[in-house]
């Protein structure tokens, strides 16, 4: 069997290559869309393009995208003398077919009314919602429209082969389409292993060692920023609350840099004010209102057991006693944790969604949800450690905290990976 060969980008650009035109040729000759090639270009990590492919079509891939100004590797290597040339004509003379994306934009929050049908197209499945499957997460609508660019794109490659010359011109596509999904795409989430809320934890901790001044000196920069204000009269509360997704969504960009080799700094505390800041801002303001109508729901329903006891006879202990040993009191409690329990679930993911995916709020918080949903037993393991962390933090007068604090934010991190992308 002959070997196969991999051709990866290594998210670097060649030294001359200018960054706004290798988006602009990379946008139009794979016909990427603006955004989806200026992501690609800013990964800065090494991303599969395309899959088994032989030495030769691997080295005119090489060839072809080095040309745009990409700095592009083969893995297995191929010996030095069949490397890629240096390019010599401008990379505005290719034509290079399309990626196909597939189903990998699984995000959208769909209008009821643009889903084709109650089954996904994908799996068969009828448990869909919004137009997204709950069992495989794909977005019908968006699935339907990828399957049928893959359709018009193998026509139009199958017409140029039967145009083509008996000489390959070698700065043309070569014959095998791009059709390769791209390598580290969002495409959750999914479930995993409740050993996993372990290993997120472990994670957590590489993230904190990395750097362990500068995540404390982040974190303690962070509670003084959040005391400063919620002095604030009035709005205050408010603020502090609609901030603070802004401030863990710059740890989480932190945390992905530190994955990409980068050094974590206090600096990252703030990168969310320069990433989707606004939609990071309303996750905390939707976040704020949920939990205020809640609160305030539980407290007409408790309280008001309360006011009855209270209305008998003048506060006593026997009185007290009755009113939290009351079934009101206790099945509000109950029902309290219930109700609560979503609005976190929804909570958790978003920031880094809306940071890293530049997803909208509504949209972040409602994919949180399903990726919490689905993960509910290593999410419980994660919860069962976290609270052995903070209570053996808390012990010598709390100051174990700001080491636990960043190793849980670095597992938040760690889990939002391994759910949605695997």
């Amino acid at each position: 069997m002959s070997e196969v060969y991999k051709v990866i980008f290594t998210g670097q650009l060649r030294p001359d290559a200018d960054k706004e035109r290798v988006i602009v040729l990379f946008s139009e000759k794979f016909k990427l869309g603006r955004e989806r090639a200026e992501k690609l270009v800013h990964s800065g990590r090494p991303l599969s393009l395309k899959k088994d492919l032989d030495r030769e079509k691997a080295r005119k891939y090489q060839e072809a995208l080095e040309k745009l100004g990409l700095i592009i590797e083969i893995d297995p290597k191929l010996p030095a003398a069949e490397t890629a040339p240096e390019a010599s004509s401008p990379a505005s003379g290719l034509t290079l077919e399309a990626f196909d994306h597939g189903d990998e934009d699984a995000t959208e929050v769909l209008d009821p009314s643009q889903v084709p049908g109650d089954r996904c197209p994908k799996c068969g499945s009828g448990n869909m919602e919004m137009g997204i499957c709950q069992d495989c997460g794909i977005v019908a609508v968006k699935y339907l429209a990828a399957q049928e660019r893959h359709a018009e794109s193998a026509a139009r490659m199958e017409t140029e082969q039967t145009e083509q010359t008996e000489e390959e011109d070698p700065y043309t596509t070569p014959e095998a389409e791009l059709v390769q999904p791209l390598e580290d795409e969002m495409d959750g989430p999914r479930g995993v292993p409740a050993g996993h809320g372990l290993a997120w934890v472990a994670k957590g901790w590489w993230h904190f060692k990395q750097a362990p001044i500068a995540w404390i000196a982040a974190l303690i920069v962070w509670g003084v920023v959040s005391f400063i204000v919620s002095m604030v009269p009035l709005l205050g509360f408010i603020a502090a609350n609609v901030l603070t997704p802004v401030m863990i969504a710059g740890l989480m960009i932190g945390c992905s840099e530190q994955d990409q080799g980068e050094e974590f700094s206090v600096n990252h505390l703030f990168a969310g004010f320069s990433n989707n800041a606004g939609q990071a801002m309303l996750v905390g303001l939707f976040y704020l209102l949920m939990i205020v109508l809640v609160g305030v729901s539980l407290m007409a329903f408790m309280f008001g057991s309360i006011g009855q006891i209270m209305s008998q006879e003048t506060a006593n202990p026997e009185a007290m006693a009755m009113m939290l040993f009351s079934p009101t009191f206790i099945i509000g409690l109950i029902v309290g944790s219930l109700l609560f329990l979503p609005i976190i679930m929804a909570y958790l993911f978003a920031p880094a969604l809306v940071a890293l995916e530049e997803l909208s709020a509504w949209e972040a918080m409602k994919l949180s949800f399903m990726g919490c949903l689905k993960n509910l037993m290593p999410l419980t393991v994660y919860s069962l450690v976290s609270v052995g962390l903070v209570v053996v933090g808390s012990i010598p007068f709390g100051l174990g905290l700001l080491i636990v604090f960043p190793i849980l934010t670095g597992a938040v991190y760690s889990a939002y990976r391994d759910i949605y992308y695997g």
